[in-house]
């Protein structure tokens, strides 16, 4: 397909952020819009991630946010015309000390409030709950939800499935300078072409750096690889997707064909783009599997791979536009939970994009709430560090 010459609004980047934002904008009538993906669709974080759809947060403000987003894809399957596998599979926060038992009282609480259905279990109901933990390191307690999970790639091709005549997207082409007229946007230039526009895009998340520095703007996500691996299939018998945070953060959860999908973070990974996964991972992963669940000693890994997660300080995403540069907005910094936020959060921005007021819920995800000399997030082991007093919040 021909790239055009010109266009109403260009979106660089075509996972769940990009392909989100253009079908919301194209239903509000915003005019020609063009995508353009360095890959194929969903190539980057989007189809490399375990999607976890979830509205058990840590915090009030973000419970409600994550509220509404779940309650989006309730009804998106309707709204595209087609299954995105979204179900609900549980999810619960595992817990092994008692101060992570003591601040979950509240944040159960919390939630009840809010009319989120989730428990704090005793040690015997969590392994009552989850027999997987059997054996393994002793368990202070956890909190169920009845969360849910869907299926990313069915998400991608149910957007692309739905976008109309006035959105065109563009694979295999690579941004390789962005124009500037004085304090405006003016031009995505590319391998294939140059697409003028008064309103730019960026919805690259791992790779948004590099974007935003061709526009010479200055935001301090940066990304930080995260990988999974894979085994082959088991008798379904987890009944919850899993997280744990001490005294290292891993996860894992069970797929409906029965295979599960698990990973266990790095605190040490280096900024950086690398999709590539590696044998330390598959080692520490093993090691902190096997001792908190000894059922799963005996699996079969059959593949790992790696994505990106776009980190902010706030481990919130940056959303909206920034006075740095007029025309040039922003939706990346997902910090790993892209496939939860974008496709409320883009509703939103295309929202703010054409009434020209941002919506009261976006408002925390304004990229304006960094200067340009804000620092980038520079790791934090402990998870629960981030919504301590004076700590960053964070998305999930």
């Amino acid at each position: 397909m021909t790239l055009p010459p010109t266009a109403d609004i260009v979106i660089i980047g075509a996972g769940i952020a990009g392909l989100g934002a253009a079908r919301e904008l194209e239903a509000r009538g915003a005019g020609r819009i063009v995508v353009v993906e360095r890959d194929y669709p969903g190539a980057g974080a989007t189809g490399r991630n375990v999607a976890r759809i979830r509205r058990m947060q840590l915090t009030e403000e973000l419970s409600r946010v994550a509220m509404a987003c779940q309650d989006k894809y309730e009804r998106m399957g309707g709204e595209l015309g087609s299954n995105v596998l979204f179900y609900r599979l549980g999810y619960a926060w595992i817990l092994y000390e008692q101060d992570e038992v003591e601040r979950m009282r509240d944040v159960v609480a919390m939630h009840e409030r809010l009319g989120i259905r989730s428990a704090l279990l005793s040690p015997d109901e969590t392994l009552h709950h989850l027999p997987v933990f059997t054996g393994g390191d002793p368990v202070a307690g956890s909190v169920l939800s009845d969360d849910a999970i869907v299926h990313h790639d069915a998400v991608v091709w149910a957007h692309l499935d739905h976008l109309g005549s006035s959105v065109s997207v563009h694979p295999h082409t690579n941004v390789t300078s962005i124009e500037r007229d004085g304090s405006r946007v003016r031009a995505v230039v590319t391998d294939r072409g140059r697409i003028e526009a008064p309103i730019v895009l960026n919805a690259t998340d791992g790779w948004s750096t590099q974007v935003n520095a061709m526009a010479d703007v200055r935001m301090p996500n940066r990304p930080r690889r995260r990988e999974v691996l894979v085994t082959a299939p088991l008798r379904r018998t987890i009944e919850a997707a899993v997280t744990f945070y001490r005294p290292a953060e891993g996860w894992f959860n069970q797929t409906l064909r029965g295979e599960v999908v698990m990973g266990a973070v790095d605190p040490d990974e280096p900024v950086g783009v690398n999709q590539g996964s590696s044998w330390a991972f598959l080692r520490r992963t093993a090691e902190l599997m096997t001792r908190k669940a000894p059922a799963l000693r005996d699996v079969t890994v059959i593949r790992q791979w790696a994505g990106m997660y776009d980190i902010t300080p706030d481990h919130q995403p940056i959303v909206g536009p920034t006075t740095q540069l007029e025309g040039w907005w922003q939706a990346v910094g997902w910090s790993g939970r892209g496939m939860l936020l974008a496709p409320f959060l883009t509703e939103l921005l295309a929202e703010h994009l054409v009434s020209g007021k941002a919506p009261e819920m976006l408002r925390m995800f304004l990229p304006d709430r960094f200067s340009p000399t804000t620092e980038a997030e520079g790791g934090q082991a402990d998870y629960y560090a981030r919504y301590s007093p004076g700590g960053a919040s964070a998305s999930g």
